[in-house]
C-alpha cells in the first residue's frame, strides 16, 4: 500500500474536524457597552422572588441571598457556601441590559443567572429582567427583591 493511500483517509479525517471546527465556532455579535449610563442596583441584600426558565424554578434560589456592590462585584451566599461574581449594566442590542458573571465553579442554578438580561424594570426595591434565548426563542424571567 502507497502512502498516498494511507495518508489520503487521514487527510480527509483532518480537513473534516477543521471545518466542523470552523462552522460550530462563530464570534457574538454582542457589544455590550455601559455608553456611559450605567444603572446600579441598590445596595444591600436581595433574594430571587421569581425565576423562570420554561417553567417555574424560583424554588431553587430560595436558599440564596445576593448583593450587588456599587464597583461591580457581587455576592451570592447559600447553602452555606458564598459565590462571587460580577455585575455591568449598560446597553446592547438596543436595549438597557443587566449582565451577570461568575467567578469559578457555582451551583447549576446560580450559572442559570449568568447571561445578559434586559431590564424591564431597576429601582430600589424590585429588579425585573427578561432574557430571550438565542435558539429556541424561549424568553426567561428573573425577578429580584430587596429584603
Amino acid at each position: 500500500m502507497s502512502k498516498i493511500n494511507v495518508m489520503r483517509p487521514f487527510t480527509m479525517l483532518l480537513m473534516l474536524a477543521l471545518t466542523l471546527g470552523f462552522v460550530a465556532c462563530h464570534k457574538s455579535n454582542d457589544n455590550f457597552s455601559n455608553n456611559g449610563a450605567q444603572i446600579t442596583p441598590a445596595s444591600g441584600k436581595w433574594r430571587v422572588q421569581y425565576f423562570f426558565d420554561k417553567s417555574d424554578e424560583t424554588s431553587n434560589y430560595a436558599s440564596y441571598e445576593f448583593e450587588f456592590n456599587a464597583g461591580g462585584s457581587m455576592t451570592a451566599v447559600g447553602n452555606g457556601q458564598n459565590y462571587s461574581g460580577a455585575w455591568l449594566s449598560g446597553y446592547d442590542d438596543s436595549a438597557s441590559k443587566f449582565l451577570i458573571q461568575w467567578s469559578g465553579v457555582v451551583p447549576s442554578a446560580l450559572q442559570e443567572l449568568a447571561e445578559d438580561w434586559r431590564i424591564i424594570q431597576m429601582d430600589g426595591q424590585f429588579m425585573h429582567f427578561e432574557h430571550t434565548s438565542g435558539g429556541n426563542g424561549d424568553t426567561d424571567v428573573l425577578k429580584f427583591v430587596k429584603l
